[in-house]
């Protein structure tokens, strides 16, 4: 699966999966577009050491003025901007009374807004190229719930909606938008997985799907896991409907009903963003040779 003759924007690339996902990319052959608010230039020199072509500019992605006057010279600079990789985040855990207002603002500022802001930018150009790939990058957090984790929960989970939005929008042009809820381990994610289970989550499984939802087969409207050798597809489902009759339509019926509305179909269901994790880690156990209760 190759990229030749593709430009591909990466956000936060500076670290973490940013980072390998540029490194992956320019191995097969993407021009790359680095965005990020610290200094890129240890990957620009990776990148060129591999032959690769490459970009790189400073951003705050959360700030307007910056991201429109960076997108602006971009487009100045590139006749096509075939696909955007969004991972730039931050983590700012909390309880949810001790949260400081300027932190959640924060969370969304960079992790929702700024996703958003990049994808406006650069999506008349893909309309007009009648091309774009777009991967949005969520958090098991997101999907499971964790304590501590309202702000980046919050912002992560608001980007599975944007990308549905996105993809019945971009449908016509040939524009595929997914979501790729990924897990490695990486200076953020560094203090959350426990010694025994962090070698598991190698940046492989991440990279690939990435790599997969930024190629031509790409579906679009999907939204993908991928750690720890498990890649998997997440979905809203509903239970079957119970119908009750206008007059019949009361709390009390519904508590009554409550029973019926939980029955479903064999399906996996995470209790939390930590038990996923949990579940990737048993997953890749055996090939690591870690036991797991």
């Amino acid at each position: 699966m190759r990229f030749n003759n593709r430009t591909i924007v990466i956000t936060g690339a500076a670290s973490g999966l940013g980072r390998a996902f540029a490194i992956a990319l320019a191995q097969r052959g993407a021009e790359l577009i680095l965005i990020d608010s610290h200094s890129t230039q240890n990957i620009k020199a990776a990148v060129e050491a591999l032959g690769g072509r490459v970009s790189c500019w400073l951003c705050d992605v959360a700030n307007e003025a910056q991201v429109e006057q960076t997108t602006r010279e971009i487009l100045k600079s590139y006749a096509h901007v075939d696909g955007l990789l969004l991972s730039a985040g931050i983590h700012l855990p909390n309880e949810l009374e001790k949260m400081p207002t300027q932190d959640w603002r924060r969370q969304i500022d960079v992790d929702l807004d700024g996703a958003f802001l990049l994808s406006r930018a650069f999506w008349p150009l893909m309309k007009q190229q009648n091309y774009g790939r777009v991967v949005l990058l969520t958090g098991a957090s997101a999907l499971f719930g964790d304590q501590f984790e309202c702000a980046f929960a919050t912002a992560k989970m608001g980007l599975l909606g944007l990308a549905s939005c996105m993809s019945q929008e971009g449908a016509e042009y040939n524009i595929h938008v997914n979501t790729l809820c990924a897990q490695a381990l990486t200076p953020m994610t560094s203090q959350h997985l426990a010694s025994e289970v962090a070698p598991m989550f190698s940046m492989e499984t991440p990279v690939a799907a990435a790599t997969y939802l930024l190629s031509d087969e790409a579906p679009t409207g999907q939204h993908l896991l991928a750690a720890a050798g498990s890649v998997s597809r997440a979905f809203m489902t509903q239970s079957k409907p119970h119908y009750f009759q206008a007059a019949d339509c009361t709390a009390e019926a519904i508590s009554k009903a409550w029973p019926k509305l939980l029955e479903t179909s064999a399906m996996i269901a995470s209790k939390s963003g930590e038990d996923q994790i949990v579940r990737w880690a048993k997953s890749a156990s055996k090939e690591h040779g870690v036991l797991l209760k």
